[in-house]
């Protein structure tokens, strides 16, 4: 018996489907502009002053804030586990942004803290830094952490980026409190869907599971790139301001000080 070849069968999507995924991915990739791409631009830039071959770098003041700030709706994103974290976070931004009324480098700054003896105060300039600076260096483990896996929770990325960063500076019982609220962190669908959200997105999902699955794969790759753009150039800021005070006569206190 002579055997019959069939053409294989390509799976195609209705139509309706495939209109709605265009849609929304387009949306989406406006939406992660105007949230992780400004994030990894801004970063990028710092990056590239960090980088610099002029001798020696100048990292600006009012640019560091701006992309700090950047990064608080992305915070907000993470759930009541870190909306005290965001609150602080923003506070500290906020402060540097009125010093850089009048300081226009992060080297300035320290160097003012230093020669007036006051950066060990907790109300200082270079400790505000510090914190702002261990909350990217937070997002950047995070981030790299959830690149690294293929899984779904946040909360496993976000306590070793806690334990890395914030942990050994807290208490035990504070600890115990970090472990337990992490357990809140939302679902990384659900944090990338609160970045895409938008009015135009407001009808009911729930007759369609497989184009909610589509949609949120689509919104995965987008933020993926823009995740490890943000986490390569953070990586050089971060390292950058804590050689600034490795560098300095006490620098090395200060970094070990909440």
């Amino acid at each position: 018996m002579t055997g019959h070849s069939h053409p294989r069968r390509v799976y195609t999507y209705p139509r309706h489907v495939r209109v709605l995924l265009n849609f929304f991915s387009e949306q989406m990739a406006a939406t992660n502009e105007t949230v992780l791409t400004k994030i990894a631009e801004a970063f990028n830039e710092l990056a590239d002053d960090v980088n610099s071959p002029s001798t020696p770098p100048r990292l600006s003041l009012i640019k560091f804030c701006s992309a700090c700030r950047l990064l608080s709706p992305l915070i907000g994103c993470m759930g009541i586990a870190c909306r005290f974290a965001d609150i602080e976070f923003s506070a500290k931004v906020d402060e540097l942004t009125t010093a850089s009324e009048s300081i226009d480098t992060i080297e300035a700054l320290i160097d003012l803290d230093i020669a007036h003896n006051t950066g060990k105060n907790s109300w200082s300039n270079s400790r505000n830094l510090i914190r702002a600076n261990r909350t990217v260096d937070l997002l950047r483990i995070m981030f790299e952490q959830i690149l690294a896996q293929r899984g779904n929770f946040l909360t496993g990325p976000g306590l070793t980026a806690y334990e890395q960063v914030f942990a050994p500076y807290h208490s035990m019982a504070m600890k115990t409190a970090v472990r337990a609220v992490a357990l809140t962190i939302p679902t990384k669908a659900r944090v990338l869907r609160k970045l895409n959200e938008n009015d135009m997105f407001m009808f009911d999902y729930r007759t369609n599971f497989q184009l909610i699955h589509l949609l949120v794969r689509f919104s995965e790759a987008s933020a993926s790139v823009q995740i490890q753009k943000f986490v390569i150039a953070s990586s050089a800021v971060i390292q950058y301001i804590k050689d600034l005070f490795h560098s300095t006569e006490y620098g090395d206190e200060l970094l070990g000080m909440i």
